[in-house]
């Protein structure tokens, strides 16, 4: 038995050196390449076109990013499309005819509509009564309300449920100009295309800024765009001293990111900054936090104090 396993696993010089060779090339195979990657520094690959295009592209994205960030109204952003479609002007919806509805915004079919309900008996006693058409939504009905003059002739039938919203005749607009933070709501509606829901959202706003620095500031409040500005503007100014100032070096979170101008993260800054390097000796300190760009800061001084 011996002699036969001896004789099976029998190999003559020739085999053996053949089983060798292959041992060899076995683990040559196995570690070279394990070696050839472990010290061998790979060369980057080099394309300068290709990296221009992409540094082009990084800058692009940038600038985009950033104009969009300081003007696009990220809560409303069918807002432009609005304003690029409609164009409001000082109309009673109770006589306009087709062209004026088509020459609003409204399209052939939409005006039609709405000559049709009046033609059917339809009337608008309200400003609000605009809702009830079809092709008015919240959006459309934020621009239109302030050019909304309904004659007090169109009042309801006696008995009606629907009663007329107070009237203002044609004439109640003032001569002198309104002062944006001392005027209450009686006093804004008397400037020509500010109607009672437009000065309830002026006001608000105001509160939330603390007073309004410039006039052009009205174009961050909802519902305004160029077109109504620019016929808001002749009438209206603002007066920076009855500002209310927020005071930098005692301000907490919570009231630093009440402003609108502030956000989370400028409020953290703006705070962390006062820890570190204590009390701010001026407003303009704040130009050395990185979130605070220059055209951010201009906009926030008047709103700034030390004292």
């Amino acid at each position: 038995m011996n002699n036969r396993l001896k004789e099976y696993f029998h190999f003559g010089k020739s085999e053996r050196n053949a089983i060798l060779i292959v041992i060899l090339l076995v683990v040559i195979l196995v570690l070279v390449p394990r070696i050839y990657i472990k010290y061998r520094t790979p060369e980057p690959f080099s394309d300068g076109s290709f990296a221009a295009e992409i540094d082009a592209f990084l800058k692009q994205e940038a600038s985009v990013a950033q104009a969009d960030q300081h003007s696009f109204d990220f809560t409303r952003p069918d807002r432009s499309a609005l304003r690029d479609r409609f164009h409001p002007f000082d109309f009673d919806p109770n006589t306009l005819d087709q062209a004026g509805w088509v020459r609003l915004g409204f399209t052939e079919k939409q005006a039609g509509s709405i000559l049709k309900f009046r033609e059917k008996g339809g009337r608008f006693f309200k400003k609000e009564d605009l809702r009830k058409l079809y092709a008015v939504n919240d959006e459309i009905y934020a621009l239109l309300e302030p050019f909304v003059r309904i004659e007090s002739a169109s009042s309801p039938a006696p008995g009606s449920e629907n009663q007329p919203e107070r009237s203002y005749p044609l004439n109640r607009f003032a001569d002198e100009h309104t002062e944006l933070n001392s005027s209450d709501s009686a006093g804004l509606v008397k400037v020509r295309g500010i109607g009672p829901a437009f000065a309830r959202r002026i006001i608000r706003y105001r509160e939330k800024l603390g007073g309004y620095s410039d006039a052009r500031q009205l174009l961050e409040v909802y519902g305004m765009d160029s077109i109504r500005f620019s016929q808001i503007s002749k009438g209206v100014f603002a007066d920076a001293s009855l500002i209310r100032k927020v005071n930098i070096n005692t301000a907490t979170m919570d009231e630093l990111r009440a402003h609108p101008y502030i956000d989370y993260y400028i409020a953290k800054a703006i705070i962390d900054k006062r820890i570190r390097k204590g009390s701010y000796a001026s407003p303009d300190e704040l130009l050395e936090i990185p979130l605070i760009y220059e055209d951010l800061y201009i906009k926030l001084r008047p709103y700034l104090t030390v004292n």
